[in-house]
């Protein structure tokens, strides 16, 4: 009888480990991901361009010049270096990862924000590398400064992930703006990489969609065309998906910055794209909205306080364990970028 008693024990002690919170399990690193996206901010608004000509080329790009070095890159490369290192993502999404040269009085200058970041990440020890850069909007203005955006995806090397595929597309919908005679095209676009983590296959995906502009209405269309082309083009695979960026969509629409109150967010969601955010914080999103944007106005450097969600982590096929905010905190009085970073930790499904 004794020994049936112990038997029946053995079996209640067990019943609660069978009923265990799927984040409470053993094996929850073997089963889960984490990923974060992170805007790099570039230093200054290229809006100034529009309509530079021969008679202000040289006072608007020393306006620029000096708002980027201002901007303090290197500082801010290595503040996001330290958020990358506190957070350990498995993947990182990296938007307007941008390269800039021009004359500085003892010669070129160069500033390249992904060089300065991986530069800052071997410094902490953290161990990354580079699974796809997009080159995206390019400016060449000769002997005085040139321009390059870039959208990148960062792979953590000291843990189990096996890049299969990597991709990158490139937007049919784009604004341009004149300078110089010409028209500049502002290219966007999505980049992917097909993944395995401990036999799970899924493709993460970095985009970083248009921005609609005051007074431009044909920018919101643009962004939507832009979202609506990347559903499309996600249609056909069959892994599951992260899809993270700057998304340039309000996902809580305020009545401060109408431009970004556009249907981006709701097509997406209407297609099978949950948003990580709202899955994690369901019960507590009265008391945070997880605004991203803006951390200080880009033309005046003013600190402001966010008002936007625009910084995303959608999912299709994949579940949200949790979610959150860096970079929400100047150090030295000093923002890493205009944006807060966004750090998602998911569950593949079994």
């Amino acid at each position: 009888m004794k020994k049936m008693v112990l038997v029946l024990c053995i079996c209640m002690m067990s019943i609660p480990a069978l009923q265990a919170n799927p984040r409470d399990r053993c094996d929850h690193n073997d089963v889960s991901v984490t990923v974060m996206t992170r805007n790099m901010f570039p230093g200054a608004d290229l809006g100034i361009m529009a309509g530079a000509d021969e008679s202000n080329l040289q006072e608007l790009v020393q306006i620029v010049m000096t708002s980027v070095v201002q901007s303090r890159i290197p500082q801010r490369a290595a503040q996001i270096a330290a958020e990358i290192s506190a957070n350990k993502p498995d993947l990182v999404a990296l938007q307007e990862a941008t390269t800039w040269k021009f004359r500085g009085a003892h010669g070129w200058v160069v500033l390249d924000q992904l060089d300065l970041l991986m530069d800052s990440l071997r410094k902490t020890g953290a161990h990354y590398r580079i699974a796809v850069v997009q080159d995206l909007t390019d400016i060449q203005i000769p002997d005085l400064i040139s321009y390059t955006d870039h959208d990148v995806i960062l792979v953590r090397s000291d843990t189990p992930l096996n890049v299969l595929r990597t991709e990158t597309n490139i937007y049919d919908a784009s604004m341009s703006f004149p300078s110089m005679g010409s028209e500049i095209q502002v290219l966007r676009g999505w980049i992917a990489i097909d993944v395995k983590k401990n036999g799970h296959r899924f493709k993460f995906v970095n985009t970083h969609l248009e921005a609609p502009l005051e007074g431009m209405p044909e920018t919101q269309d643009l962004q939507v065309a832009q979202a609506a082309q990347l559903i499309e083009d996600l249609s056909s695979t069959k892994l599951p998906v992260i899809l993270a960026g700057d998304f340039n969509s309000d996902a809580e629409p305020t009545d401060g910055y109408p431009p970004d109150e556009t249907a981006s967010y709701g097509l997406l969601v209407r297609y099978g794209y949950s948003d990580a955010w709202v899955d994690t914080h369901i019960d507590d999103r009265v008391y945070d909205h997880g605004y991203s944007w803006p951390l200080f106005l880009e033309q005046t450097g003013e600190i402001t306080n966010p008002i936007e969600r625009i910084d995303l982590v959608f999912l299709r096929g994949l579940e949200a364990i949790s979610m959150k905010r860096t970079g929400l905190k100047p150090a030295g009085g000093l923002y890493a970028s205009d944006h807060a970073g966004m750090v998602a930790e998911i569950q593949f499904t079994r």
